[in-house]
């Protein structure tokens, strides 16, 4: 029987001589570690043998030839256990710190410290580099501030190579997180990905870009670009990103200059190795004056804290401010302190959760009972509105409302409201969509008038997707007001707020499923996956069923949305037939897609996939709803199905 993925290992259990202490977390090549070994501690990376053993001894390889204080080290590794061993194990010094993001967001660095920051990470890839070692997957989390020194440590060479190592993957590209991959790798890929055996081989130069990335994201706050779909590939491809210094003016316009030639479209343009990098840094080190010493980004203030006592106030200037700021600087820095009702929105997604629990459950019914309180002081306020605009003299905004023109205008739901969330854009917070670069916004048209004023949120309804779903914008989910009595007036924007705060306090209404995100696969489900040739070419689809018992023929049967298993009758690549795949049903408007991350054979072998729902007719991804159902997150579907084997869940 093969292991779990990432076995749950209990602290004080000995592995090759080291006590498990704590773990640190996972990626997609194992677990990590804190473990002892006398007064010394260690990172212990864990590894499952199943499908990624030869990604354990690349690893070993690459961090055998890697010595340079901005590099993590190894100290031993081994197989575990000694007997019928499960698990391949790295043990690496223990670097004690933070993340890069962590600590860019946490102490909200000015020029000048990111740039130290960013000429250590400069001088580790030019000591791998020179050793003929590429990381492939540098980004924000793959780099740990060290606490003691503050010099930035490049860690998890799990998906690095080096010259001459052995292909391990069948793919054309190799692993790596897309929002990094340099544009020749794109290039390559469309060229190229049709032809079998063409492999893209990333050099020196795709390290580099991706410290561009990096380098871009600390002096915005934002990233270049988010390649997860055609258009941003395209734009990898073919536009150039703003300069860092036109997105935030406190960007000295030198390092500014130096991103984007990282970021520049072919290795050509960019430093010719990270050695010249180094030397142009350090030459802006030392010219830096005290500009380079003002903080990137605003400070979090009290004004940016949002509380559930705060009640929505239609004051037409404030509220015609706080739309448009559209450019506002990420906020960085430690957060003032909040009261017992204060919360902070999430401004990106919203985390659906996979079971309520009881006390997600009571902070559901509490939120509720906040809601219905809120949604009569909306509708007082707006009937006043009414009232007043109908029966009193026109007169400026603050004594039509008897309000100080400078009140605070805030919506949102209560702490503990698990059930539901808003994802809107609130006072000095980042406001144009996180998922676009800025220039995504640029067209976006007016915005006064109570119809730019959709709080996009999730239903109060509990969905058993376990995803995080991305917010998009959404400007039907309000009514749209008459343009001769609402559009732009006082009236009509108290009542588009008095919308949005109900939205976001979960009043009924009617529910939009929200789209199923992008997803990547399970760690070492891909490997696992090339090994048994489910991605070779021409490879026939196999045919699948939701009936386990392989007796039952073809028939129209109703599925949930939920946790779903489906019995595959033939063989597949390597896959044994009667297989079982296990995954997450979801039921679209049209359709209903299968997202299946496990596979178990009939020797109970348990393996990590990445595979969907394929319709046989069209080869499609998602089934066809076959007649209409009345119970929400129900459909019917025909028995039989294709799977698909997938390198990303899109």
């Amino acid at each position: 029987m093969s292991p779990r993925l990432h076995p749950v290992v209990p602290p004080g259990t000995d592995i090759g001589g080291y006590l498990v202490e704590e773990r640190l977390g996972a990626g997609g090549f194992g677990a990590v570690y804190r473990a002892r070994r006398g007064e010394r501690s260690s990172a212990l990376k864990l590894i499952p043998l199943w499908g990624l053993a030869e990604w354990a001894e690349r690893e070993v390889a690459i961090l055998l030839r890697l010595k340079h204080a901005n590099l993590v080290r190894i100290r031993g590794h081994g197989q575990w256990p000694d007997e019928a061993p499960q698990s391949f194990f790295i043990v690496m010094d223990y670097v004690e710190g933070r993340r890069l993001d962590v600590w860019a967001t946490e102490e909200n660095p000015s020029a000048r410290e990111v740039l130290r920051k960013v000429l250590g990470v400069a001088r580790g890839l030019g000591a791998a580099h020179r050793a003929k070692v590429v990381h492939r997957d540098l980004k924000e989390s793959n780099v740990v501030v060290r606490d003691s020194d503050g010099e930035a440590v490049v860690v998890d060479f799990g998906a690095g190579g080096y010259e001459s190592a052995p292909s391990i993957t069948g793919g054309v590209l190799p692993p790596g997180t897309l929002e990094y991959r340099a544009p020749e790798a794109w290039r390559f890929q469309q060229e190229h990905g049709d032809e079998r055996g063409r492999s893209y081989q990333p050099g020196p130069s795709d390290d580099l870009y991706a410290l561009g990335v990096v380098l871009y994201w600390l002096l915005t706050g934002r990233q270049p670009f988010l390649p997860d779909e055609a258009e941003g590939v395209e734009a990898v491809l073919n536009r150039a990103p703003k300069q860092p210094q036109a997105l935030n003016p406190r960007v000295p316009g030198a390092l500014g200059d130096v991103c984007m030639r990282l970021l520049a479209k072919t290795p050509e343009e960019r430093h010719p190795d990270a050695d010249t990098l180094c030397a142009e840094l350090e030459s802006l080190l030392a010219q830096a004056d005290e500009a380079w010493d003002e903080k990137l980004c605003d400070a979090h203030g009290a004004d940016t804290a949002t509380t559930l006592a705060e009640a929505p106030q239609a004051v037409e200037d404030e509220l015609a401010q706080w739309l448009k700021r559209r450019k506002a600087r990420p906020r960085r820095g430690p957060r003032p302190p909040r009261g017992g009702d204060a919360y902070e929105p999430d401004a990106n997604a919203v985390a659906i959760p996979f079971e309520p629990t009881p006390a997600a459950r009571a902070g559901h019914s509490k939120a509720l009972r906040v809601a219905a309180w809120m949604a009569l002081v909306v509708v007082l306020i707006v009937g006043g509105l009414v009232l007043s605009r109908g029966l009193m003299p026109s007169s400026p905004p603050a004594a039509r409302h008897g309000m100080a023109p400078h009140a605070h205008v805030t919506v949102g739901s209560p702490p503990g409201g698990s059930a539901f969330a808003l994802a809107s854009w609130t006072p000095g917070q980042e406001v144009a969509a996180p998922w676009r670069p800025l220039e995504a916004d640029e067209a976006a048209g007016s915005l006064d008038g109570a119809s730019t004023l959709a709080a996009v949120a999730v239903p109060a309804t509990y969905s058993k997707e376990k995803a995080s779903v991305k917010m998009k914008k959404d400007t039907g989910m309000l009514p749209q007001p008459e343009p001769q009595r609402l559009r732009g007036t006082a009236v009509g924007k108290a009542l588009g707020l008095g919308v949005a705060a109900c939205l976001s306090m979960a009043c009924p209404g009617s529910q939009v499923r929200p789209t199923l995100p992008p997803e990547d696969c399970p760690p070492g489900a891909i490997e696992a996956m090339e090994q048994l040739g489910l991605f070779t070419p021409g490879l026939e689809r196999p045919s699948t069923t939701f009936d386990l018992s392989p007796s039952k023929g073809g028939r129209n049967i109703k599925v949930r949305e939920g946790t779903t298993t489906v019995r595959m009758g033939v063989t597949w690549g390597r896959m044994p037939s009667q297989t079982l795949f296990s995954g997450q049903l979801l039921v679209g408007p049209e359709r209903v897609y299968g997202r299946l991350t496990e596979a178990r054979t009939p020797k109970n072998e348990r393996i990590p996939v990445c595979v969907q729902f394929v319709e046989p007719e069209d080869g499609r991804i998602g089934l066809l709803k076959m007649e209409p159902t009345r119970a929400p997150g129900t459909a019917t579907v025909y028995s039989a199905l294709d799977l698909k084997a997938v390198r990303r869940f899109e």
